[in-house]
């Protein structure tokens, strides 16, 4: 019998040998019979049996993996031989036709099923993607820094500017100067890259600075010995002339702000340019004579204060105030104060007393005891004029005053008060006005209304008509009246208060109701004459002079219609 092989001594050998590409073929079997081998390119349905060491294929990601079976225990051939079992020589040899060795087993690939994006995960990473771009594009190339605005500002604002932004070295840079009349000397003029403009750090940024005004640009020159001082400022800077000064001086003779005189250097009027020195002088007037040290005229009289600065060539500035402290007339405070020195002509002011002055209290309202009471206190020393009127307010009550109340007045100042009289009344006896003329109820109405009433007297209505009367038969008496917009009913008189739009209603006479008899004019002695009419009517009744024709006229006169 053959010596028995050791399985797993064979498989490593077979194994080195593929390893190493070479065929190892067992010779014999005696022991066992090796049966066909299952190879799978996956883990998937593993089982616990023994693994081949894994063998990663050269361009491809799939991994191949051998597995064998465990295998099961052989019999031995004299084991065969004393089993009645029939015998299988392919069984107990091997088939000649299966591999010699594992070189020549079958394998089997098998392959991972292809993975396929839905159109959500497509989007979802298109996103990331455009996000990603966006996040490189943002922190590694787009503009971040906001240009400003420089013109007008110096060099150091923008140094400054970019030494905040961190921007490189060398990227702001400076262009060749120019004129200009809108910017001053070393200011910036214009920059390369407009306001507002987002920039990188690296971005070149160019600044133009200003040469100020062109020197040499020719200016007209004007008449300058007939301008004044401020139109020749004014023309300075209008023109930004460089090299025109003004100074000035006292003059007698050239009033203030005129031109003394003028100088050109290296030049004339005609070839006058910005850059040409011209030198003005202009008058400060007359030189004040000298100083003046100023004296102190507190608590004295003003009048000494007065004559004083007067003597002294000084303006004086009075201004008055009232003071319960210093008397009326005296000098309260004064500036400049004592010691001090003005220029003769300048002005000192003197604050001086009007006295302890009346304040006016609010009036209105107050009775007439109240105001007596108030007019007789000695520190209301003011002049009180009343004008009384009529009105709703109770007689004697004050409705009006001509001074603010609250204001402060000199003693002996004229207060206007409005004091009311009431309500008008037309009369105390119901009779009083029957037979009277009617004027002079008009009258009585005039005063009235003089007063602050606004009553109206008339005929008013077909009751109140002219007509004859035999009780009052003078033409124009008043038969009867009424007040029918007073305070009392109508045809009781009007003998209480009446309002102040009150009107009045009368009846005048226009003479007696019943006619008057003719008094019988003398008769004349018949004469044997025949009358101047040529008549011969004996019956017939010479008429005197200045009678009527008719001896039935009436001789009653004619009534007034009002």
């Amino acid at each position: 019998m053959a010596e028995k092989k050791d399985f797993m001594a064979e498989l490593a050998k077979e194994v080195d040998a593929k390893k190493h590409g070479r065929n190892v073929k067992i010779d014999t079997v005696d022991d066992f019979v090796p049966k066909k081998r299952l190879v799978r390119e996956t883990e998937y349905d593993r089982e616990e049996d023994y693994t081949a060491p894994v063998k990663k294929k050269p361009g491809t990601d799939l991994d191949e993996m051998v597995r064998m079976e465990e295998p099961k225990k052989l019999k031995t051939f004299s084991d065969e031989l004393k089993d009645n079992s029939g015998f299988d020589e392919k069984e107990a040899y091997g088939d000649p036709d299966s591999p010699d060795s594992f070189a020549e087993e079958e394998r089997v690939k098998i392959e991972k099923p292809k993975r396929h994006l839905s159109a959500g995960g497509k989007i979802l990473i298109a996103a990331a993607a455009a996000a990603a771009a966006f996040l490189i594009y943002w922190f590694g190339f787009a503009p971040h820094i906001v240009m400003q605005d420089f013109v007008g500002k110096d060099l150091n604002s923008v140094s400054a500017w970019a030494k905040q932004n961190k921007m490189d070295a060398g990227v702001v840079a400076t262009a060749t100067p120019e004129y200009s009349m809108e910017i001053d000397k070393d200011l910036i003029l214009s920059q390369s890259v407009s306001a507002g403009t987002k920039i990188r750090k690296d971005t070149p940024v160019t600044f133009t600075l200003s040469l100020g005004p062109d020197p040499d640009e020719a200016v007209t020159f004007p008449d300058i010995r007939n301008m004044t001082q401020s139109e020749i400022t004014d023309w300075i800077n209008e023109n930004k002339l460089l090299k025109t000064k003004v100074t000035t001086q006292y003059s007698t003779t050239v009033e203030s702000g005129a031109v003394i005189s003028y100088d050109l250097k290296n030049a004339d009027e005609s070839s006058f340019t910005r850059g040409t020195t011209l030198n003005i002088i202009c008058s400060k007037g007359a030189a004040p004579a000298g100083q003046v040290t100023v004296e102190s005229w507190v608590n004295k009289e003003f009048a000494g204060a007065n004559g004083w600065a007067a003597s002294k060539k000084l303006t004086v500035n009075k201004q008055e105030t009232y003071s319960d402290k210093v008397d009326s007339g005296l000098v309260i405070s004064q500036s400049p104060e004592a010691g001090q020195t003005l220029e003769e002509g300048g002005t000192i002011t003197f604050v001086v007393s009007k006295g302890k002055g009346v304040t006016v209290p609010n009036l209105v309202g107050y009775t007439k005891e109240q105001l007596d009471a108030w007019t007789a206190d000695k520190n209301n020393d003011v002049t009180v004029v009343t004008k009384s009127i009529y009105n709703e307010a109770p007689a004697g009550s004050v409705i009006s005053q001509s001074i603010n109340a609250g204001t402060v007045v000199d003693s002996g100042t004229v207060l206007e008060l409005t004091v009311s009289l009431y309500l008008p009344i037309l009369q105390t006896n119901s009779r009083q006005w029957l037979g009277k003329d009617y004027l002079e109820l008009k009258a009585w109405v005039d005063d009235v209304n003089s007063k602050g009433a606004n009553i109206q007297a008339g005929e008013y209505g077909a009751d109140y008509q002219p007509t004859t009367s035999d009780e009052y038969p003078t033409p124009g008496q008043i038969t009867k009246y009424a007040c029918s917009y007073g305070t009392s009913d109508v045809g009781n008189g009007c003998e209480r208060p009446l309002s102040l739009n009150a009107r009045i209603a009368y009846q005048v006479s226009t003479g007696p109701k019943t006619a008057a008899t003719p008094t019988p004019a003398p008769t004349a002695e018949p004469t044997t004459a025949p009358s101047s009419s040529g008549s011969n009517n004996p019956d017939a009744v010479p008429v005197s002079p200045g009678s009527s024709s008719s001896p039935e006229a009436s001789a009653s006169p004619t009534a007034e219609t009002h």
